[in-house]
């Protein structure tokens, strides 16, 4: 039986799951659990007059925080099945998931714990994923390299100069080498400018992109991701600004690798169509739905514990310092940033 730590598992979510049974399970008689394809709900009776009354007070999934009703008669937990310190184990034919519940009853002073289980077919094939966050090392699967660089104008190697006039476009290619894995495809999840390499309180900062995928910086600028030539690479054009009293400028941006097959609201690249003022999906026009809520919220399940990931092997790198020449070059306009400046 191999049991995967969940601070290895949660970077690893590129495995195709086939559902053996997708049941409502009793864990105990004030908790109901509904394990589901790739999620799971579990409701908590907190009303006095249950066989077991619970406190809503240090009530926890993992490390996971409940929504409580109205009411205060019951509380909700919604979590993707590696989320809230999950436990995934492989035996000779399930994938089993198994979490911690935490809680306190009205009659008692001291913290209980139940588990909660939720058990799937094991996909034929399936091996799990020894993943090493130092090495970025997957079991039997390679090696994957992560790089990001600021490129020649025909993206025919790196740029050697990190001198840009204002208003000019900067290449930048984004890459993983995914070696033997199977295909990936690579997303710029967050990308942001900042006065500094390491973001502070007092540092000035610029959203690019954001939403998962959203390039923001293409709604008011000549920004854009351009058109891929390989599905493990991205390569966008940014448009050069200056922060004011800064002439340098440094570009923070989170990477995630991810399964081809699996695109979604929270794996997708977006570029803003100026003309008819729509999202349009750098994949495919097919796909332009999911660019649908780069206006509102793209992540309609509540947010973990920060630096969780659970939808694919992610990196974080920063490009700079940027340094731009205040004099724009000839036939191009500046980009000035307003509004949008904003601390961390």
């Amino acid at each position: 039986m191999h049991v995967i730590n969940i601070t290895m598992a949660f970077l690893w979510g590129i495995v195709v799951m086939v559902v053996l049974y997708c049941v409502v399970i009793k864990a105990q008689p004030d908790v109901t659990v509904e394990c589901r394809v790739d999620s799971l709900s579990v409701l908590v009776v907190l009303k006095p007059g249950s066989p077991s009354p619970v406190q809503s007070e240090g009530l926890l999934l993992g490390n996971c925080l409940p929504v409580v009703s109205s009411d205060g008669r019951t509380a909700v937990f919604e979590s993707d099945l590696l989320g809230c310190c999950a436990m995934r184990m492989a035996t000779a034919g399930s994938l089993v998931y198994q979490y911690t519940l935490t809680y306190m009853l009205v009659s008692s002073t001291s913290l209980k714990s139940e588990p909660i289980v939720c058990s799937y077919t094991m996909p034929v094939g399936w091996a799990p994923p020894l993943y090493n966050p130092v090495l970025g090392d997957a079991d039997g699967l390679g090696t994957l390299d992560f790089s990001m660089e600021i490129m020649m104008d025909d993206f025919s190697g790196p740029r050697i100069s990190s001198t840009f006039f204002l208003g000019s476009l900067i290449p930048i290619k984004a890459a993983v080498d995914q070696q033997f894995h199977m295909p990936l495809v690579l997303f710029l999840e967050e990308c942001v400018t900042a006065t500094s390499a390491n973001l502070s309180a007092s540092t000035q900062t610029y959203p690019l992109i954001s939403n998962y995928g959203c390039f923001l910086d293409s709604q008011s600028s000549n920004s854009k991701f351009l058109p891929r030539d390989q599905t493990n690479e991205i390569k966008l054009l940014l448009q050069a600004f200056t922060f004011p009293n800064s002439q340098d400028v440094y570009i923070h941006c989170q990477l995630v690798a991810w399964d081809p097959q699996q695109p979604g609201p929270t794996k997708k690249a977006c570029n803003f169509n100026k003309g008819n003022k729509s999202w349009e999906s750098l994949e495919t026009p097919t796909q332009n739905g999911l660019c649908n809520c780069c206006d509102s919220n793209c992540n309609r399940r509540r947010k973990r514990a920060a630096g969780m990931d659970d939808q694919g092997l992610t990196y974080t790198t920063v490009l700079g310092p940027v340094k731009i020449d205040h004099e724009e070059q000839p036939g191009e306009h500046s980009h000035t940033i307003k509004k949008a400046l904003s601390e961390p």
